[in-house]
């Protein structure tokens, strides 16, 4: 017995080498960042809708709550195909799978753009969810097999960057696309983008290596029999259910918020031209590509996952409730909560690191991908759920809203044209707090979580 363990300890030492060598170097950034460019795809496909909303409820006749359906479709498809996703991904590597991935999200923009009725709108949100679903969990995983568990928070942050640096130009730069070309040609590149990201990610990223499968057979000492084990795994940790519950509600400032009706409700509130709020969301997302690099870095340098995430979803929660208040103050002050929310968003990034070190290695992207399947599940009931309240209010109380409040609203400026909101600031306001609750309420939970930086 000891001559084994002795045998297994020099294996395992050698396992650890070769890894440690393969893990130098700029190739690793290579692979990730080919993989991580599909999420930042993703992310862009996923917010450009609110960036035409008004337009596309003319063209198809759809009040608020109907609207919010049809674009959270997207989320319907996204979030079931995660638990697919994680085990594919543990099974098979990450290599085809997200190369298909692309295609079909590329299809799902081009079908979008096509679009002449709800149905086949539907149908290309339902297409870009499908494909989308492997984007983030994609990246993750390579990163999981080519870079060490230290940088393991850094990296997610960065992906997540990246995914916010592609809902960024979603917002005012596609804004100017759709002014100049039109939002059908907009989405048709953004349909060829996809393909082409397909192409790159088979000829660049590589099938996993064997060192890094007899690394993880050697750390977790029984390979799992079959690729539902680790999705039994992952399901029986009630650490990981609440992680998952974590990450979806410190995520509604991106999710319902930056997605669909945060341009909308800025351009309302504050009296700016619609390119002037798209620009102001557009910092937003901005600020959650430096909040999740930098927060995560926090958390690597000094191992700790509860203490960042505590201290940005808290000021997360306060930035976001500030907003509540835009039609009381000057826009630049509305900008800067605009920039702090998104930055301190960026704690929800470490969610996923707990999700990765609770599990052995078989399991890995299964557990990130139950996670995110939450996340986007999310994204499904919020995005609704927040355009029916706009519609209760509207049909309810717009009438009495200035006499029996009180309340007087910023005028939105006459240079607005096809951006004027249908719907009153207080309106706003009401479906809004939805937001602010859902983020203290994720900070509240996450005293329950057991600290797994330090491990």
């Amino acid at each position: 017995m000891p001559i084994l363990k002795q045998h297994l300890s020099h294996e395992y030492q050698n396992a650890r080498q070769l890894a440690k060598n393969a893990r130098r170097g700029i190739l690793p950034w290579i692979y990730w960042g080919v993989a991580a460019a599909f999420y930042l795809y993703e992310f862009f496909a996923r917010v450009a809708p609110s960036t035409f909303e008004g337009l596309l409820q003319d063209k198809f006749t759809l009040n608020a709550e109907e609207l919010g359906f049809v674009m959270g479709l997207y989320y319907l498809a996204y979030a079931p195909m995660q638990l697919v996703v994680g085990l594919a991904l543990d099974r098979f590597g990450s290599k085809k799978l997200l190369s298909v991935a692309a295609i079909i999200a590329g299809l799902g923009c081009l079908i979008f753009a096509l679009a002449t009725n709800v149905f086949t709108l539907g149908l290309g949100r339902v297409m870009s969810g499908i494909g989308s679903s492997f984007a983030y969990v994609g990246a993750v995983y390579v990163a999981t097999v080519w870079f060490p568990r230290r940088r393991l928070a850094l990296i997610m942050g960065m992906t997540a960057a990246l995914g916010t640096i592609g809902a960024a130009l979603g917002e005012a730069p596609l804004r100017e696309a759709v002014q100049r070309y039109g939002e059908k040609e907009s989405m048709y590149f953004a349909g060829l983008v996809g393909l082409s990201i397909a192409i790159l990610i088979y000829f660049v990223v590589p099938r996993r290596p064997q060192w890094f499968l007899h690394l993880a057979q050697l750390e977790s000492r029984v390979e799992k029999e079959t690729m539902f084990d680790g999705l039994r795994e992952v399901i029986a940790s009630k650490q990981t259910w609440l992680v998952a519950i974590i990450s979806l509600l410190l995520y509604v400032p991106i999710s319902t918020f930056g997605a669909l009706w945060g341009i909308s409700y800025v351009s309302t509130s504050a009296g700016v031209p619609i390119d002037k709020a798209a620009f102001a969301m557009t910092l937003m997302f901005l600020g959650f590509a430096a909040g999740g690099p930098l927060l995560g870095l926090f958390s690597d340098k000094f191992s700790l996952r509860k203490m960042p995430m505590l201290l940005g979803g808290g000021l997360c929660a306060f930035s976001m409730g500030m907003l509540l208040l835009s039609p009381y103050m000057p826009f630049w002050l509305t900008v800067s909560f605009l920039i702090a929310t998104g930055f301190f968003a960026g704690a929800q990034a470490i969610t996923f690191a707990i999700a990765v070190e609770q599990h052995s290695a078989f399991c890995r992207a299964t557990a990130v991908a139950f996670v995110n399947c939450f996340v986007m599940l999310g994204g499904f009931l919020l995005q609704p759920a927040f355009g029916a309240l706009l519609d209760l209010d509207a049909s309810a109380h717009r009438a009495v809203y200035s006499a029996a409040s009180g309340i007087h609203h910023k005028p939105v400026t006459a240079d607005i044209t096809d951006s004027v909101s249908a719907y009153a600031v207080v309106e706003y306001q009401q479906a809004l707090i939805i937001l602010p609750v859902s983020l203290l309420l994720g900070t509240l939970l996450t005293f329950m979580l057991k600290e797994t930086g330090a491990k």
